[in-house]
Order: C-alpha cells, then structure tokens, then sequence
C-alpha cells in the first residue's frame, strides 16, 4: 500500500510538471509568433537573396554566366526555404527560449511584444536587419583581406616553423 502512495505521488507530480511543461510552451509559443519570429524567416530568405547578388561579384561570374548562376541559387533558396522553415524552426526554438528563460522572462517578454512598442519593434525589425546586414557585409569586405593577408602570414609562419621542428 505504502509503495502504491509512493508511486501515486511520483505520478502526480510528473503529471503537475508535465501540465506545467505544456503551459510554458504555449507561452514561449505565443512570444515567438508575436515578436515574429516566423515572419521573420520571409526577412531572412530576402538577406540571402542579397548574399547571392555578392557571391555572384565575388565568383566574379560572368555575364554569360549569370542564367546558370540566378538558376543555382534559386535552387539553393529553394532548398533553404525547404530545409529551414517555420515548421522545422518551431520546436528546437521553443525549446531554446525554455532552456534560457524563466516562466516570469517569457511573461515579460510576451506582454512587451503584445504591447504597441513591442509590435512596433517586430515590424521594424526585418528593415533594421537588412541594413545591420548591409553594414556588416561592407565592413566585411574591407576585413576579409585583412584577414587574407594575416593568414597567408600565419601559415608562412607555421611553415617555417614545422621546418625547424
């Protein structure tokens, strides 16, 4: 009878934590879709539209190359758009957010981006993105050779040094 107790209550409370465990997924489920988080993937798809148009400059494609080119990346969208989209985002990110946040954060979070500011954040935010992504793709260009060079220095450094070990 005593075990039959034991086992009573170890149950209720699985169940409590498991009603618990639900409740919170719906709250991180409802932070997610009201600061965007899924329309926010439409803003991504549109940056890697950009990144393509800089591979292209980058490849140094050709004009007589460019129908190839457009019709690759299309594919590669294509699969992305697949391969990363909300279906598959939701529940490794409703995941993320429990790890990280307490049920009072993601209370918060919820109210903020259910107020007018916080639904004014989420409708500036993909305009905002694209243009961190354009600054930080120009300033990339002007690193990368920087980068280039150090590491063209580094691996003749290296060798240099195999050869005297």
């Amino acid at each position: 009878m005593r075990k039959a107790i034991i086992i009573f209550i170890a149950v209720l409370g699985l169940n409590t934590n498991a009603e618990a465990n639900s409740a919170q997924r719906d709250t991180v489920e409802a932070l997610l879709i009201a600061s965007g988080a899924d329309a926010t993937l439409d803003a991504v798809y549109a940056q890697f539209d950009g990144m393509f148009a800089n591979m292209a400059e980058q490849f140094k494609i050709e004009e007589s190359e460019r129908a190839s080119f457009k019709k690759h990346m299309h594919k590669v969208n294509l699969m992305l758009r697949d391969e990363m989209n909300w279906d598959t985002l939701k529940e490794p990110m409703i995941d993320l957010y429990m790890a990280h946040y307490t049920e009072q954060e993601l209370q918060d979070m919820l109210a903020f981006y259910q107020s007018e500011t916080g639904q004014s954040v989420v409708k500036k935010m993909p305009e905002v993105m694209a243009a961190s992504m354009q600054i930080t793709q120009q300033l990339m260009k002007d690193v990368y050779p920087k980068i280039m060079q150090m590491s063209k220095a580094y691996a003749e450094e290296l060798k240099k040094q195999r050869a005297t070990d």
